[in-house]
């Protein structure tokens, strides 16, 4: 047992050096935000929405769209109604309220990335002298608060080529599993995009929200990106082709959460396996290159897509096996058997405690930095909270079965139909 004591501290120690950076971004995202200048033109831009079966929520978006603060003679919007059923409205509705609407009927390539590369493909053919300063990318869920294309075009104005945004959340207290989630996305927002570009590094694009120069992605390279998590793949691919992804807090965009666990447990095995398919894919690569530059992105990529969580917890587990194992031996030996397995339930409850304690603090830090911008009750952020770390907890066994279980990408029913109007009243 002493020369587990000894690992036990060396891995703790190493564990716990290779993150300690994440405190510096804490304190940077509790006490500032970047700033972008005012724009000094408004640059023209497409949108790219991909859905499947989404008449429920696609008229929603394009009308957040169209009632944007900004010359609506600047967009265009795209939209690829992706395997869609016969008697769904998605590409109907779309078309009638001005969208270039494009049907894809495909069932042996069912993902978004096969969704946004024929979309691509479709507007360079159909399009072909057509060409935006930047695309815009959204999930037909979305909806976009009335400043935000002004705020976004601000960055680019400045001269960010790649730049993902702030995601609230729609529907923040229809579950806990949705507080759970909304608070995810909060966390990220502000302590690790703010910290990121605050410090000169690159940050990365979440799935829906961002905009990208046309200098980076057009229509005639398509999208190149068909992993689970493209989000992933193309931050990771991005980085090392030299290119930052910036983000800007001001402009806000709200997207529908998961409410069941069902669906909660979909989507996290899906990003999760993702993650370890980036990891794959990057690590070497993204090490080699903060070994040659020290450019510290780089290395926070490394972490950030690192299966960290599966070797955190195997290293907690295995300590709780060695804590059992001692119990054990210290039965054998004549110890009293109530007394041993007390001592042994107190020292799990303490380690859950501490668990509970520090996704508590995380998530209670993230839901006050952000208290006036989530639309909720004030009941219900006080609960989400409290709800935050148990909704951490539940995505521990998920980084193991992921390991193992074939992932496929399974679209997630939309029902949330309020407006972006009901979403701005909601407080």
């Amino acid at each position: 047992m002493v020369v587990w004591k000894v690992i036990y501290s060396i891995l703790t120690f190493v564990m716990g050096a290779m993150v300690a950076y994440m405190f510096l971004y804490v304190a940077i995202g509790l006490f500032k935000k970047k700033k972008f200048k005012e724009a000094k033109k408004e640059h023209t831009y497409a949108f790219l929405i991909a859905g499947r079966n989404e008449e429920k929520v696609i008229g929603q978006l394009i009308d957040s769209i169209k009632k944007n603060n900004y010359d609506q003679s600047k967009l265009k919007i795209f939209v690829c109604a992706d395997n869609c059923d016969a008697k769904d409205k998605t590409a109907k509705i779309a078309r009638s309220m001005g969208a270039i609407v494009y049907e894809r009927h495909d069932l042996t390539k069912v993902s978004k990335s096969y969704a946004l590369d024929f979309l691509l493909s479709s507007i360079g053919n159909d399009y072909p002298d057509y060409l935006p300063d930047g695309f815009f990318v959204f999930d037909a869920d979305n909806l976009l608060d009335k400043n935000y294309i002004k705020e976004m075009n601000k960055a680019f104005d400045n001269g960010e080529e790649i730049i993902t945004s702030y995601r609230a959340s729609k529907n923040y207290g229809d579950s806990l599993f949705a507080m759970g989630s909304s608070i995810h996305f909060i966390r990220a927002s502000r302590f690790l995009h703010t910290p990121r570009v605050l410090l000169g590094l690159s940050t990365n694009v979440t799935g829906t929200g961002f905009l990208v120069s046309s200098k980076i992605l057009n229509p005639k390279g398509g999208w190149k990106y068909g992993k689970i998590t493209e989000d992933a793949e193309f931050s990771c691919d991005n980085l090392l082709k030299g290119h930052k992804v910036s983000y800007c807090d001001d402009a806000i965009f709200f997207d529908e959460q998961p409410v069941s666990w069902k669906q909660t447990y979909r989507q996290r095995l899906r990003w999760q396996k993702g993650i370890y398919q980036c990891f794959g894919a990057f690590a070497l690569n993204l090490m080699c290159m903060f070994c040659v530059n020290l450019n510290f992105s780089f290395y926070d990529f490394f972490m950030y897509y690192s299966p960290l969580p599966v070797f955190s917890t195997t290293w907690a587990l295995t300590n709780g096996v060695v804590a059992l194992v001692q119990s054990i031996i210290s039965i054998t030996n004549g110890a009293p058997i109530w007394g041993t397995l007390l001592v042994l339930i107190i020292a799990l409850l303490k380690y859950f405690a501490v668990m509970y304690a520090g996704f508590f603090v995380y998530g209670s830090l993230s839901v006050l930095k952000d208290w006036k911008r989530i639309k909720a009750t004030r009941i219900k952020k006080i609960l989400s909270m409290f709800a935050y770390p148990l909704f951490m907890m539940t995505i521990i066994p998920i980084c193991f079965i992921a390991i193992f279980k074939k992932v496929e990408w399974k679209p997630i029913v939309r029902n949330s139909t309020v407006t972006i109007d009901e979403v701005a009243e909601n407080k």
